[in-house]
């Protein structure tokens, strides 16, 4: 894995290039994720195409730089980051909160996009269930959506408990097993959040971002307008035993768009390429072997 930052029109990211050659997979981190998130699946990946996983502004090593941490801002970041890689059939591979970015950039239809694998997105639970079943909607209200001074007293908690407590907490909370997340994965992520501990105002981006995410699933119509306008062909996987993001929800997301792919995850949370990372390369490089000879039937008039 080689670290580089991309100087984008968006300003700088960080960006793990895990190498290989090809056509681009391009990969987002959920929230409060980072580009470690794919460290047990980057090389695997890079067998076939070149693996690009980014951190977003506040996140992971890349700065702030006084942008903004909306949905809206995280996009436009995606947006030029694509424009920077050049590719002209990128796949974009987007975790939790990755998901949700993925789908909205999808939507806005850039011609390099090839296709795109949600995983575990974050998406509003089912109409009939109403708002707030799901974890991400029923904990991040209580936790995110609080007010500054709460979202301060929450930021020393934190620094408190230490990198080694809160990633084993975090980890915890979104594997099925924590225990099948690799012993070297979990050391680099506590390393990681040592350093972003030391970072001032280091939860601004964290609860910035999580209030944008919660408007955002809040506002369904718009959601579901963006699933509708996605063209690019789409998997969507996801763990059948995620705490976070219910299956139920993705299945209501698959409900939108039968042309979609679905694959469930058995015995898997809500990290499946850090917690089932050979599985996870097995299923995306299939799917995205089927999806390459449809895509050559359709252009051949014999879809």
């Amino acid at each position: 894995m080689r670290s580089l930052t991309l100087d984008t029109t968006a300003g700088p990211v960080h960006a793990a290039d895990y190498g290989g050659s090809g056509a681009v997979m391009l990969l987002v981190h959920g929230l409060g994720g980072s580009h470690l998130n794919w460290l047990s699946v980057g090389e695997r990946l890079a067998r076939q195409r070149r693996i690009v996983a980014i951190d977003l502004p506040g996140f992971g090593r890349t700065p702030a730089a006084g942008r903004g941490f909306t949905m809206a801002d995280h996009v436009a970041v995606l947006e030029a980051v694509i424009r920077e890689l050049e590719d002209e059939q990128l796949t974009l591979v987007g975790n939790s909160m990755g998901g949700l970015l993925s789908i909205a950039l999808a939507a806005r239809r850039p011609s390099n996009l090839g296709a795109a694998v949600l995983v575990n997105p974050a998406v509003p639970p089912p109409r009939r269930t109403g708002f707030g079943l799901d974890m991400i909607t029923r904990n991040a209200i209580l936790a995110y959506g609080l007010p500054t001074p709460a979202s301060i007293r929450l930021k020393r908690l934190a620094d408190k408990r230490g990198a080694e407590r809160l990633v084993g907490d975090i980890l915890s909370l979104c594997a099925f097993d924590v225990r099948r997340i690799d012993a070297a994965v979990m050391a680099a992520h506590v390393q990681l959040e040592r350093e972003r501990l030391r970072v001032p105002d280091w939860h601004v981006p964290v609860f910035g971002a999580a209030r944008s995410l919660l408007r955002t699933l809040a506002r369904r119509r718009r959601f579901e307008d963006w699933v509708a306008q996605v063209t690019a062909p789409t998997l969507l996987l996801h763990g059948t035993h995620d705490r976070v993001v219910s299956p139920q929800s993705a299945l209501a997301l698959a409900a939108l768009r039968p042309d979609w792919e679905v694959e469930l995850l058995e015995d898997v949370g809500h990290v499946p390429m850090l917690e089932a990372p050979e599985q996870f390369v097995d299923i995306v490089e299939a799917w995205l072997a089927r999806a390459a000879v449809h895509g050559m039937a359709e252009q051949a008039g014999i879809a």
